[in-house]
């Protein structure tokens, strides 16, 4: 019985697989810095990224928070739900708009759906004007090696 305790924890340890779940907000409006004409980046709360953003309608500092949109891909299994940030939504100071996308399309983060975040067609919204209210869990695949 030992023998086969050890063997599992062994392969467990040595496949190097673990997950990690980092929380990520949507970036406030003064962490936003536009570094070309309509081209504007922000860090990411864990620091390990950056958000992107282009604006088709608009040029200047950012203004507001407008809206988060979140697009279910699994079921995580009861209040949480697995997925992608499709944008984080912005005014800008002198008119127009912003979409911020997080770090590259693809990513898989989930959401507990209880509270800031509201279904709406499928997807979810968040449009919570408090400070990282739109709170969301990266899932990361990290490697530990002994």
């Amino acid at each position: 019985m030992r023998v086969k305790q050890l063997l599992m924890c062994v392969s467990l340890l040595v496949s190097g697989q673990a997950l990690a779940n980092v929380t990520e907000y949507c970036p406030g409006p003064a962490d936003i810095k536009e570094f070309g004409v309509g081209t504007y980046i922000a860090p990411t709360a864990s620091g390990d990224g950056q958000w992107y953003g282009v604006s088709q309608t608009g040029r200047g500092p950012v203004a507001d928070f407008e809206l988060a949109i979140f697009v279910p891909r699994v079921a995580a299994g009861g209040a949480t739900v697995a997925g992608e940030i499709l944008r984080c939504g912005y005014k800008l100071q002198n008119g127009g708009n912003l979409d911020m996308r997080y770090k590259r399309e693809g990513t898989i983060v989930s959401i507990d759906t209880g509270g800031t975040w509201e279904e709406w067609y499928g997807q979810y919204y968040c449009d919570s004007k408090v400070s990282r209210a739109c709170a969301f869990k990266e899932n990361v695949r990290t490697n530990s090696r002994m």
